[in-house]
């Protein structure tokens, strides 16, 4: 399955703080950086309600 998104201007600053997270975690790539913060949220959010 293949989506896509793009970042518009207003987000510059959300890009950059995944950006310091992926480079945080010595993650290899942006897409893996917003894979993880995703999937990580998704489970807290399974927790919480």
């Amino acid at each position: 399955m293949e989506k896509i998104i793009k970042f518009i201007e207003s987000d510059k600053q959300l890009v950059e703080a995944i950006k310091a997270y992926q480079e945080a975690h010595g993650l290899s790539s942006f897409v893996a950086a917003v894979r993880k913060l995703c999937k990580d949220a998704l489970a807290v959010e399974k927790i919480t309600h």
